[in-house]
């Protein structure tokens, strides 16, 4: 026989699936390893796995606050640097709203700019949306944590 939390968490959890859309804690699974992806896809200039990652309709805003699409930052990546700057995320915070999810994304990046090394952090809020199965960033917009 189930009992009063038991019983409101297995309702919640068949509720959960009838409606289609995975648990919370899944969808935060599967959006911070897709941030994961897009992390080491970015360390390597890899366009092919960027593209697979971004949604048609992606809308960056750079720290600078300049606007771009998918298309604008896929050609971004033709001209690779001879040093790759890199990028870790420090932490990575996911908000589950069915089909769609929000990462708040703390990133370190360091490398060379014009023979000189830099190190800075970024703060970004990206929007991920489940369509046709998939989870794909449609939104991004970073600033740069000053300090």
């Amino acid at each position: 026989m189930l009992t009063g939390s038991l019983l409101a968490s297995t309702a919640i959890l068949l509720l959960t699936q009838a409606a289609g859309g995975s648990a919370p804690g899944d969808t935060a699974a599967v959006v911070l390893r897709l941030e994961d992806e897009l992390t080491v896809a970015f360390n390597k200039y890899d366009a092919a796995a960027l593209d697979h990652l971004w949604g048609d309709d992606l809308t960056f805003v750079s720290p600078n606050g300049s606007l771009a699409h998918k298309p604008e930052r896929l050609a971004g990546l033709k001209n690779i640097p001879a040093e790759i700057p890199k990028s870790t995320n420090e932490s990575v915070d996911v908000k589950n709203f069915g089909d769609v999810a929000v990462a708040i994304v703390v990133s370190k990046w360091s490398g060379t700019s014009n023979g000189k090394p830099f190190v800075a952090r970024f703060r970004a809020t990206h929007v991920w949306a489940k369509r046709a199965g998939e989870w794909k960033l449609v939104s991004a917009h970073v600033s740069q944590v000053k300090g």
